[in-house]
């Protein structure tokens, strides 16, 4: 019987490069109707990791928070399965890049997240890892304008408006990753969004308009920050972020487009992620089926170092029943 390790020696384990007793595992997702009210929000984040025994916590907030304070206006859900809607975008035209500066960290926007995670983590304590969601400053400009096709004409057009802009969101969020781990997160989970994706930009334009920004940020977290790397969407440049000295990489590998966790393994040298398919198995599957699929998963990925998780947040239509299969299926691999 393998000696049964706890979440963070089992993490640091397959950091390490040591096999653990089982794969780490973690699922994340919105609860819209509480993501606006602090205490509900700190609630459904801790009764999230209590009732399914996560290995770390992501913090899942309202995306929102990451450009409100430039001007984007929401409809907030109008109940736990409709997502906030964006109805107002300050950018419409190459010259109001201008107008987004650098904020204060203390903007009531940001200084809400800094006290969840302060309250999260006094209800978490420390050694166990919990992780600050964290766009990169491109997609946070992504949702300033009304279509992302504005920005890639922006940026094709007129790159040195966006750069300005891009320059400001990437050292307010440089100050505010540093506060986030003051205020108790081991670091970050840092989300490309769709910008790290050939759907959206070559590798060329990936390298000149969005890894400089994203340095800047994710080196704020420090040396000994537990940084989850997730690039999302499809066709994903995932070998232009083999430099960043992620924990972890997450990706969702289970889309044809995309490398799969070996490759992904191979191509970056770090432990990954995944696996499990969030958006189709997770919603549709039974539990016995999804028992059936992580035991493989996990069986057919022993020999590298690597963590059940989905490719992206998971539906918040997902039954519970299903996410408690992942994790039930998890811990009996546990030898």
């Amino acid at each position: 019987m393998t000696e049964r390790l706890s979440h963070t020696e089992r993490l640091q384990a397959l950091i390490e490069g040591a096999k653990p007793d089982r794969p780490p595992v973690a699922l994340w997702r919105h609860f819209y109707r509480d993501e606006d009210d602090l205490d509900r929000f700190v609630e459904a984040m801790v009764t999230w990791q209590k009732r399914f025994d996560w290995d770390f916590l992501k913090i899942n907030p309202r995306a929102s928070y990451h450009y409100e304070p430039w001007g984007v206006t929401m409809r907030p859900s109008p109940d736990e399965l409709t997502k906030p809607e964006r109805v107002v975008h300050p950018i419409s035209k190459p010259q109001d890049w201008a107008r987004v500066v650098p904020l204060p960290v203390r903007h009531p926007v940001f200084d809400f997240q800094l006290r969840a995670i302060s309250r999260i983590r006094r209800a978490l304590p420390k050694p166990f890892r919990i992780v600050m969601t964290v766009f990169n400053p491109i997609s946070v400009a992504g949702d300033m304008v009304p279509t992302n096709q504005i920005l890639i004409d922006h940026l094709r057009r007129a790159p040195e408006t966006v750069e300005w802009a891009l320059t400001a969101i990437a050292s307010t969020f440089a100050d505010l990753v540093i506060e986030m781990r003051n205020a108790g997160a081991d670091g970050i989970f840092y989300a490309t969004t769709q910008w790290a994706s050939a759907d959206r930009l070559t590798a060329e334009e990936l390298q000149k308009y969005v890894l400089p920004f994203d340095r800047l940020v994710w080196n704020a977290a420090g040396d000994d920050a537990f940084n989850v790397l997730h690039v999302c969407e499809t066709r994903i440049h995932l070998g232009e972020y083999r430099e960043f000295p992620a924990s972890l990489v997450n990706w969702d590998a289970t889309d044809p487009s995309n490398p799969s966790l070996r490759d992904g393994h191979e191509l970056l040298g770090c432990p990954v992620m995944g696996g499990i398919r969030h958006e189709t198995d997770l919603v549709r599957d039974t539990p016995d089926q999804l028992k059936e699929k992580t035991v493989r998963l996990i069986a057919e990925h022993g020999d590298i170092p690597f963590a059940v998780g989905p490719g992206c947040a998971i539906p918040v239509t997902v039954p519970d029943e299903n996410v408690a299969a992942v994790r039930e299926a998890v811990d009996a691999m546990g030898g």
